[in-house]
């Protein structure tokens, strides 16, 4: 049954290409010419290609067995109309097209397609419920047949074992799943009911003999392509697959459990180590998809040692040439997760056919580049300014992600490009909607890094985006507090006020660095908050913070309270905190090396017009630019109720 469904999907779709390839929309389009690989020498439909003999044999069954079905459809029906017309005294000749119509569906054993304005569903009781093609409406005709296909399904799974525990219906099923994902068929209920009953089948003993490994994972990535994370069935799934022998598990299958697994981020360590024990054996046999995905799985869930990824390095060197964009663009963002200084002769060996072929990677693809090579912290002026030319052309294809991702890479280089920021603005502005919370933060730390004071911009994307506020993490938190502080705009308050009270209560959960990023941000007058600098200062001194960035962020921090605040107001145990804090801070500026800390550029520009003689400024102290308007303001009374 499950695979006259499944050639009844094929059939609608190759019919809606042929009929209207008009109208079939990007659906059609963004899949043809395209290749997607679900198993050696097996390619998806995307690309026009099945397995032949499989097609030819199930297309003879299906046939065979929709003919029977029509004659005794027609038959009925025809009796029914026949007594009508007798009844009724109707002309005679309505029979005889009845006739001629049910000749045609018979001939073909599809069907013919009803003209626009027909009933359908007149065209669904001739096909005994299968959903007709309409030309009319290429989309709502196809999601009919998915519906109707994905109803079968479920009422398949109620059959009895002998029927479902079959190597004909586990390929079936797997096939229509493909459908199904590929053309985002989300509907969660279906997923749930056949992730459970899946789950159930996986724990019978005899399932190894009928269920194929290829099938299965097949059947995982269709739960993965429409994000539907079902951790029970994962789970049978691992054992399956740890149970499988050697022979039967392929590498091409290895890489498609690896993918699953981490499209759902669900990292299960027992299977990837069972895998890549297989991965380091066969790393030959792997080809470039496969490479590629196991590259990008097992980086996501950091589930792989450094034996398997100086095996995939070697194996990916081997083949440089033979890898396509998308997968370069994933190899590279894979080991830029990795973060090893090691690999870095490989993005040097790959960036020449980058920028020779540049035109042919996709915009997403190379925003990935970008991003992997600013977390290597490998700069080349020849991709960036290709790259540069790049965006301009494709500036219209690019998503407001891709332009936030894009934003953080040219700060994380110092590319003070206002032209690119402008443009930035341009098409971001009225599509903030699309903006993730990671990409907000992402774009004002750009603009703050980069001091790129674009008031209009930055307070429009803040005013739109302040109800994500609450749902931050400390990252992305630490982010937008020190960027806009350091842009030093009219932030609204009652903006201000949320961002200080989600990083009061969500204190413990910030890194060392980010707490005293926030400290030292927070010594601009304008935003100066004794409660929250003392509640961060006590932490600091708990955990027994240590490091250089910690020593120097630290150093100007306690400068500027000293220059404030009258020290002798403060309680003992706070003044205890500032003394063992200065203390260890003072570990690190005693060193030689301490000094090697560079000045900003606008540190450098400020610091000559410094009046020495009048301000307490220690000059051994690069001071840092929202520190001046502090020491130009005369010492606060101390702020006894905040501490």
């Amino acid at each position: 049954m499950l695979k006259h469904i499944y050639l009844r999907i094929m059939s609608t779709k190759k019919t809606l290409r042929s009929k209207r390839p008009s109208e079939c929309g990007g659906t059609w389009n963004a899949e043809k010419g395209v290749k997607r690989e679900v198993a050696p020498g097996l390619v998806t439909p995307r690309g026009g290609q099945v397995r032949q003999h499989m097609r030819q044999q199930m297309r003879q069954q299906m046939k065979q067995q929709m003919k029977q079905q029509m004659r005794q459809q027609m038959k009925q029906q025809m009796k029914q109309q026949m007594k009508q017309l007798t009844g009724n005294q109707t002309d005679g000749h309505l029979a005889n097209r009845a006739a001629d119509r049910s000749a045609d569906h018979e001939s073909d054993g599809g069907g013919e397609e009803p003209p626009c304005g027909t009933d359908a569903h007149s065209c669904d009781r001739l096909q005994g419920g299968i959903p007709h093609v309409q030309a009319c409406a290429p989309p709502t005709e196809l999601t009919r047949v998915l519906a109707y296909a994905s109803s079968q399904v479920i009422k398949s799974l109620h059959l009895r074992q002998h029927y479902i525990n079959s190597k004909d219906y586990f390929m079936s099923l797997s096939l229509i799943c493909n459908q199904l994902a590929a053309h985002r068929f989300e509907d969660r209920s279906f997923w749930n009911t056949l992730g459970e009953r899946l789950t159930t089948l996986l724990r019978f003993e005899d399932v190894q003999k009928t269920m194929s490994v290829r099938w299965l994972a097949l059947i995982l990535n269709s739960f993965a392509r429409v994000y539907v994370l079902n951790e029970p069935f994962l789970r049978e799934a691992s054992k399956y697959f740890r149970n499988c022998k050697e022979e039967t598990l392929h590498t091409f299958d290895i890489s498609q459990i690896a993918n699953c697994f981490a499209k759902l981020n669900y990292g299960d360590a027992t299977l990837f180590r069972h895998m890549e024990q297989q991965i380091c054996e066969r790393i030959d046999e792997l080809s470039c998809q496969s490479i590629s995905n196991i590259c990008n799985a097992y980086s996501k869930l950091s589930l792989g040692s450094t034996t398997l990824y100086d095996h995939l390095i070697k194996a990916v060197t081997k083949n440089l040439q033979k890898f396509n964009e998308q997968e370069i663009a994933n190899i590279l963002n894979a080991y830029a997760k990795v973060g090893e200084k090691k690999h870095s002769h490989l993005f040097v060996n790959f960036l020449p056919h980058i920028c020779e072929k540049i035109d042919l990677f996709k915009p997403v693809e190379m925003v990935m580049i970008a991003n992997a090579l600013s977390k290597c912290r490998l700069f080349s002026k020849t991709f960036f300014s290709l790259l540069g030319n790049y965006i301009w052309r494709n500036a219209d294809r690019l998503e407001p992600s891709e332009w936030a991702i894009l934003a953080n890479v040219y700060a994380s280089f110092n590319l003070r490009d206002l032209k690119f920021f402008y443009l930035i603005r341009k098409k971001v502005s009225d599509r903030e909607h699309l903006l993730q919370h990671g990409n907000v933060a992402m774009l004002l730390h750009a603009f703050g890094k980069l001091h790129i004071r674009d008031e209009a911009f930055v307070i429009n994307l803040v005013k739109r985006k302040k109800h994500i506020i609450g749902s931050l993490d400390s990252r992305n938190l630490t982010l937008f507090y020190v960027s806009l502080i350091k842009l030093n705009l009219s932030i609204p308050m009652e903006i201000f006020a949320n961002l200080k009270l989600n990083i009061s209560s969500k204190l413990h959960t910030f890194t060392d660095l980010a707490l005293v990023s926030i400290c030292y941000s927070s010594m601009f007058l304008s935003y100066f908050d004794m409660k929250l600098v003392s509640s961060i200062l006590l932490l600091l001194n708990e955990r027994r913070a240590n490091s250089k960035s910690f020593a120097h962020q630290m150093h100007v921090t306690l400068f500027v309270l000293h220059s404030v605040y009258d020290f002798g107001e403060f309680s003992p145990k706070f003044l205890l905190c500032l003394h063992q804090l200065l203390s260890r801070a003072y570990q690190h500026i005693a060193q030689p090396n301490y000094y090697d800390i560079n000045k900003s550029a606008i540190q450098k520009r400020i610091s000559p017009f410094f009046p020495k003689s009048c301000l307490n400024v220690q000059a051994e102290v690069p001071v840092g630019p929202f520190v001046v308007d502090f020491l130009l303001t005369r010492r606060r009374p101390a702020a006894r109720a905040a501490l």
